[in-house]
């Protein structure tokens, strides 16, 4: 209640009453001007017009024809909304932003070196490679590095901890989701020790993650104690596509040697100190190595994104340590707005599935895929690929449950096998595949993921950790319930519903 309440009376609030504000005197005035005017030619003119713009966009079938209906539906509003909200690219002054941070950061010899090592011993694996460092041009590939895979948040959260605690020079923590409670508290007490001994210290979260959890100005805390935190994004009282990018990002690099990612937030359900919908299982990967330095870009140029200058982000202080690798590749990447990212996490995605011979094991708290990835998925199930579903049996959002459980009946038709994780919700984003590939991060199998939202995450091939993540899919699956055809039909209520979601799930 005392959450809510400071919700209700916190300056977000306050924020997206002013927005709704603009947006309704926006449309008003356009209503006015046709109804006094009486000019309907304009409201059809600007129809035509978005919809031709429309058309000539190269973006995503089904997302042109959610934009279509609303454009046709709702006359001067849908225009409104398109022109406010179409999907998003970098404006000229971020991308030159982007272009020069990553100018800062140039590619090393070793690495050319493990990407020429990788061309050498597998075509296929070598060409998932090059496409994702197409992707993401900050990415490289790193051999000289060892992995550890954290099948629970409890896992994770120790031995982040343990690490945390024996940190010598640097901490950077980039996370969408801080809340009070043990776990950060431990955390919060660990950094303030190691900048009160002159470590370069440094949390990075974002403002709408936060929303919810963190009072409003609880970065001053932070920096009260030597700590160096920032706020992605800060929430303003406009109109603008800025807030619909959100940093979603998991990180954690100690010493630029070693880092972390997954699905764990800072706060305690993600560590079962706090039970939301049962047993909240989550995972990720620690990382030593050379793939560190890979995460310490990662998070530095977003670092230096978000303070909106390259030279205060103190990149050149980025340090590489090899190590002896464990035989596995490995590229850490991120995602976000086009065109400085290029839909790296759905290419990627989209080329394992494609190329998949034994098997594709995906764990995702989130089901809402558009057509590429749903055909690729049912395609590689047709062939004889044996692919397998977690989702969550409780959802912590019900229209995000019904859109999920609408994407059952087509995938099991195809042979896809679902299963949903009975315990509890499953915040596990993984994909495995083959005993060869994994990927390992933020990234959701949903639209606002895939799309929208700033992610990270960490490719492997032939690291010893893609067989343990595997047997850690089988283990989830065994305490998971299959989901059979016959018993995948929606209810009357959830067919209307998934109906209206579907319609705009592109553009949420």
């Amino acid at each position: 209640m005392r959450k809510l309440g400071r919700m209700i009376f916190s300056r977000y609030a306050v924020c997206a009453l002013i927005i709704a504000a603009e947006l309704s005197l926006f449309i008003a005035i356009l209503l006015l001007a046709e109804s006094f005017v009486a000019l309907f030619s304009i409201s059809t003119l600007l129809s035509i017009i978005a919809l031709l713009h429309l058309v000539n966009r190269d973006v995503n079938p089904e997302y042109k024809v959610s934009w279509a209906i609303v454009i046709i539906l709702l006359p001067y509003v849908g225009v409104s909304f398109y022109a406010l909200f179409f999907r998003r690219r970098m404006t000229r002054r971020e991308l030159r932003l982007g272009i020069e941070i990553r100018s800062r950061m140039p590619p090393l010899p070793e690495c050319a070196l493990a990407l020429d090592a990788l061309k050498d011993e597998e075509g296929l694996a070598y060409g998932k490679v090059r496409a994702l460092l197409h992707d993401d041009t900050l990415a490289e590939v790193y051999s000289d590095t060892v992995s550890r895979y954290l099948s629970s948040g409890e896992e994770y959260f120790d031995a982040l901890v343990s690490d945390l605690e024996k940190a010598e020079s640097s901490i950077y923590l980039e996370y969408f989701i801080i809340e009070e409670g043990h776990m950060w508290g431990r955390i919060f007490s660990i950094l303030s020790k190691k900048a009160a001994a002159g470590l370069d210290v440094r949390v990075l979260y974002d403002d709408i993650g936060c929303m919810k959890t963190l009072p409003r100005g609880y970065y001053k805390r932070l920096v009260e104690d030597g700590i160096d935190c920032r706020v992605f994004s800060k929430v303003t009282p406009k109109v603008t596509t800025v807030h619909n990018n959100r940093d979603h990002r998991k990180i954690a690099v100690i010493d630029q040697r070693i880092a972390y990612t997954g699905g764990v937030n800072l706060a305690d359900e993600y560590i079962g100190r706090r039970i939301r919908f049962g047993n909240w299982k989550d995972g990720g990967v620690r990382v030593e190595g050379g793939a560190a330095f890979g995460f310490a870009k990662q998070f530095l140029s977003m670092w230096a994104y978000n303070l909106r200058s390259a030279d205060e982000a103190k990149l050149g202080e980025v340090s590489y340590h090899p190590i002896l690798g464990d035989g596995g590749f490995y590229v850490p990447f991120g995602t976000g707005p086009m065109p400085l990212y290029d839909s790296p996490g759905k290419n990627l995605f989209l080329n394992i599935i494609n190329q998949a011979r034994d098997y594709v094991y995906v764990t995702t708290p989130y089901l809402i895929v558009d057509f590429d990835l749903t055909e690729a998925l049912c395609c590689a199930a047709e062939r004889g690929v044996d692919v397998r579903i977690i989702t969550p049996a409780k959802a912590d959002k019900k229209a995000v449950k019904v859109m999920t459980k609408s994407s059952y009946p087509y995938l099991l038709k195809s042979g896809v096998r679902i299963y949903e994780y009975t315990p509890g919700f499953i915040h596990e984003k993984l994909l495995v595949s083959d005993d060869l590939y994994a990927v390992v991060g933020s990234i959701n199998f949903d639209y606002r993921s895939l799309v929208h939202h700033f992610e990270d995450a960490l490719f492997m091939y032939k690291a010893p950790t893609v067989t343990a993540a595997r047997d850690a899919f089988l283990e989830t699956v065994g305490k998971s319930e299959e989901i059979e055809y016959r018993n995948a039909r929606l209810s009357l209520r959830e067919w209307l519903l998934r109906i209206l979601i579907k319609l705009y799930a592109p553009l949420l």
